[in-house]
């Protein structure tokens, strides 16, 4: 199957909120990535029929579907605020789909395809229970099997795992993994956590500020971000950026001064240099390591990893991510370690990448 957007904007009065987004989603999981507000629902929206561009069309297997009717398009809808009728049962919720359809299954055909995907989600034990009687994540397995219950040619999922806890998310995310491997249908995926689009690792399009900035599978667009908003939006805790010099073929960061040219830094006398947090070290891993230098502002332990926020000498701040423990108190000085092989290389006027790191993974 191919869902194909081409040319889509939507303005609302006087605001753009879509711009001029073209792109294919074929059969299997996509994953649209992006902060909040960078237009993720309303492109689903869009893709649903509950608003209407305001220029470009939407086909659906070389049918254009831009003016059909939300009832007569083929497709179910997971808001990130899941809902669930409450005075229903589990079996009657993950029923009411089917039961307003236009061509309605038999009793015994409606009861198959739940106690079907009650297996799938681990809801059989489950099915004579009122909403308010589960947890948040079984009301979202609830809301989920409902979405899957009419096999609609387009299943749109929106940060469905955003409200439930660590644990949950983890075990709801490798589900939907398994459940969406060999499907025959377009399943939409959006989410704000670039960890989740790293871990399905299918093809995945980043969004920002109502833009389409890049698309591919998402571990290449992580290494060879296309621009510095694609670095961003991909790395959490977020690149560290610092301005570059390129003089007599040396850069600079922070403090340290070292010998590094690259054929795309061109003329530039100054270009921005990226570097992820679990790249910069606090030993000499290598002779090659660049040596620089900072001040503890912040250490940030969450147990089992530490973030070391620095200041450079320059002003500006770099994130260091550590394995383990490792509380330190502000204004310690800090002496770290990077491979220049780890580095991005971005212009500074425009944020399109220059160079990605050299070797295997960023």
């Amino acid at each position: 199957m191919t869902l194909e957007l081409r040319h889509v904007s939507l303005s609302d009065q006087t605001e753009d909120l879509l711009y001029d987004i073209s792109a294919t989603f074929h059969t299997g999981m996509n994953v649209l990535v992006g902060p909040t507000l960078s237009g993720k629902t309303t492109l689903m929206r869009l893709i649903a029929g509950l608003v209407a561009p305001s220029d470009g069309e939407i086909i659906f297997e070389g049918e254009d579907i831009t003016k059909t009717t939300v009832r007569d398009r083929s497709v179910s809808f997971v808001y990130q605020q899941f809902i669930n009728y409450p005075a229903m049962s589990v079996f009657d919720n993950i029923a009411s789909p089917l039961k307003v359809a236009k061509d309605k299954p038999s009793k015994e055909a409606i009861a198959e395809r739940v106690e079907e995907l009650a297996e799938l989600l681990g809801l059989t034990p489950l099915l004579t229970r009122k909403p308010s009687q589960l947890s948040g994540g079984q009301q979202q397995r609830v809301a989920i099997a409902r979405a899957l219950s009419r096999k609609a040619d387009i299943l749109l999922l929106d940060e469905p795992l955003a409200n439930l806890d660590y644990k949950l998310r983890e075990q709801l995310r490798d589900e939907l993994q398994r459940i969406f491997a060999d499907t025959d249908n377009i399943v939409m995926y959006s989410t704000a956590e670039p960890a989740e689009a790293l871990d399905f690792g299918v093809n995945t399009f980043v969004l920002s500020e109502g833009r389409l900035v890049q698309e591919g599978p998402a571990l290449e667009l992580y290494q060879h971000p296309g621009t510095v908003e694609v670095a961003r939006v991909l790395s959490d805790p977020p690149i560290n950026l610092v301005k570059s010099t390129h003089e007599d073929g040396k850069a600079s960061f922070g403090d340290a001064s070292f010998a590094f040219d690259h054929p795309a830094i061109g003329d530039r006398g100054q270009y921005q240099l990226g570097i992820h947090p679990h790249r910069i070290r606090m030993e000499r891993a290598h002779e090659a390591d660049i040596e620089f230098h900072g001040t503890v502002q912040l250490a940030e332990v969450t147990g089992s990893i530490t973030y070391l926020h620095l200041e450079l000498s320059t002003g500006e701040y770099t994130v260091i991510e550590r394995d383990g423990a490792f509380p330190m108190e502000p204004d310690t000085p800090v002496t770290a370690y990077f491979d220049p092989q780890d580095l991005h290389g971005f212009d500074a006027d425009s944020g399109v990448a220059l160079f990605a790191p050299t070797r295997g993974s960023a």
